[in-house]
C-alpha cells in the first residue's frame, strides 16, 4: 500500500494522541448543531430525547449558539443559521474548484448513463461535495445523498484505503468502526484488510451491495498535484440495471477518464 498524507495532516496526531484535552461542552454544542441539520430543525424537547445532558444544559447550549448567531428559533423550533452557511462557504475556498468538479462528474454520469459523485476525503470520512444523475447532469438534477459515507462500504472509501498504510487504516477504523448497513457490508477488519490487499494491482475499487441492498458502484482516489488525496470519485446505480462485470470494465474504463481528467483540471 502506498503512504498517503491525509488533507489534514493533523488527523494522524489526534488519533494517536488519546490523552489530548478534549471539552464536553464543545462536543455537545457541536452534536446539537449535527442533530438539528440532520432533522432539519427539532425542538427543546426533541433534543432533550437525543442528547444525554439535562434539559438546563440543552437549553444553555442552545442559547450560548443563538446568541453566536448560528442558531434561529421560529415558533419554539430551533435551525441553523445564514451565518452557519456563510462558514461552509468559506470553507469551500480552500478545496477543489466546483466548476472542474462539475465538469468531471457531469461527464462521467453522462457517459454511463447513471448518477457520479465526487465526495472530499476529511478526516477519515467521505463528505458529499457534488453529484448527478446521468439522464441531465444539470444543476437542476443535482443529487443530494447523504452528507457524509464511511470509507469500508463505498467504493471510492475502499479504493482510497488501498492507498493509504496499515497504521492510517487502523486510525480510521479506530475511529469510525465498520458499522453494517448493509447484509454485505464488511464488518471484520481481517476480511477488510483481505479485500484492500487484493486492489493494489488495481486503480479502482467496487463495491456489491456493500453500502445498500441491490446498489452496486465502482470509484476511485482523486489526487492534487501533488499526489495527495482529496477526495473519491464514483459512479452507480442499481444491480438490476448494471452487472458487476460493466462495473469492473465498462465503467472502470469511464472512470479513470474522469479522474484523469479532474486531476488536470485541478493542476493551479
Amino acid at each position: 500500500m502506498k503512504t498517503i498524507m491525509f488533507l489534514d495532516n493533523t488527523y494522524g496526531a489526534m488519533t494517536r494522541n488519546i490523552t489530548g484535552r478534549r471539552l464536553k461542552t464543545t462536543q455537545t454544542s457541536l452534536e446539537i448543531l449535527k442533530l438539528i441539520l440532520e432533522h432539519d430543525g427539532l425542538t427543546l424537547a426533541e433534543l432533550d430525547e437525543m442528547i444525554h445532558s439535562s434539559k438546563s444544559s440543552i437549553c444553555s447550549h442552545l442559547n450560548t449558539l443563538r446568541d453566536s448567531r448560528y442558531l434561529v428559533k421560529e415558533d419554539g423550533t430551533y435551525n441553523v443559521g445564514f451565518r452557519l452557511s456563510l462558514l461552509g462557504e468559506r470553507a469551500r475556498y480552500r478545496y477543489p474548484s466546483e466548476e472542474a468538479v462539475k465538469k468531471a462528474v457531469d461527464q462521467l454520469a453522462q457517459k454511463t448513463g447513471h448518477e457520479a459523485n465526487f465526495t472530499i476525503f476529511e478526516h477519515g470520512r467521505l463528505l458529499m461535495f457534488y453529484g448527478t444523475s446521468g439522464a441531465a447532469a444539470t444543476n437542476e438534477n443535482d443529487i443530494h445523498y447523504r452528507s457524509e459515507y464511511h470509507l469500508h462500504n463505498t467504493a471510492a472509501g475502499k479504493a482510497i484505503l488501498a492507498e493509504l498504510d496499515h497504521r492510517q487504516v487502523e486510525d480510521i477504523l479506530d475511529k469510525w468502526g465498520l458499522p453494517r448497513e448493509s447484509e454485505a457490508t464488511i464488518t471484520s477488519r481481517e476480511q477488510l484488510f483481505d479485500a484492500l490487499d487484493e486492489l493494489p494491482t488495481q486503480d479502482y475499487a467496487t463495491v456489491d451491495e456493500e453500502f445498500a441492498p441491490g446498489l452496486v458502484a465502482v470509484g476511485a482516489p482523486v489526487h492534487d498535484e501533488d499526489g495527495d488525496i482529496i477526495g473519491g470519485l464514483s459512479v452507480g446505480g442499481p444491480k438490476y440495471q448494471i452487472n458487476m462485470e460493466r462495473i469492473d470494465h465498462e465503467f472502470a474504463d469511464d472512470l479513470r477518464d474522469a479522474v484523469s481528467l479532474l486531476e488536470y483540471l485541478l493542476q493551479p
